[in-house]
């Protein structure tokens, strides 16, 4: 069942959202689209659009070499929470069971460092992968890989992409697909606006 859900709907949203270049701070980087089963959906009542959603609230676990600090996790989940999101858990450089070393991490939402050789867009700073039953059309577990340069509001989308939501283009949004036109506006994110 596994590979089937793997297969399935191994819904990989390839999150280069805060491109940033290095030669340039003012020039806008594109970022690549995502890599996933779904064609492009777009935002539907000018909502960012949400293809997934969890059965229950997940456990993050941020994993050791990960580039977050106890206070950005606490910050970015309290942030969620404040739209009305439950997170069964928050886990921080913990893992007596392993959950950082598993291929299907059910019901977690896992935050590593990318590793070297990793096939992510040289300017993306973060890439969020969630895996999603075809059956129930609910969220099965998550991955967050992020770069060492940690930028504010980084943190905060890929959590967003955990929870199943991907790219909506408003400016200073915080699912903006591009760093520097994103901002914390949350329009469309509150749970009970679904």
């Amino acid at each position: 069942m596994r590979d089937r859900i793997r297969i399935a709907i191994s819904l990989i949203v390839y999150v280069v959202l805060f491109g940033y270049s290095v030669v340039s701070l003012v020039e806008p980087v594109d970022a690549s689209e995502p890599v996933a089963n779904y064609p492009r959906i777009p935002a539907v009542n000018n909502v960012p659009p949400q293809v997934a959603m969890w059965a229950r609230p997940p456990t993050i676990i941020v994993c050791e070499f990960a580039p977050v600090s106890q206070i950005q996790i606490k910050s970015a989940t309290k942030f969620w929470q404040n739209l009305g999101y439950r997170f069964e858990n928050v886990r921080y450089k913990d893992d007596p069971s392993g959950v950082c070393n598993s291929d299907s991490p059910w019901g977690y939402i896992v935050i590593h460092l990318v590793e070297k050789g990793a096939k992510l867009d040289p300017t993306a700073l973060a890439q969020t992968n969630f895996f999603v039953d075809n059956l129930t059309g609910k969220i099965n577990w998550a991955t967050i890989n992020m770069r060492p340069d940690t930028r504010e509001t980084v943190l905060e989308h890929e959590i967003g992409h955990a929870l199943g939501f991907l790219h909506f283009n408003r400016i200073d949004h915080l699912m903006n697909q591009k760093w520097e036109m994103g901002g914390w506006d949350t329009y469309g994110l509150r749970s009970n606006q679904r």
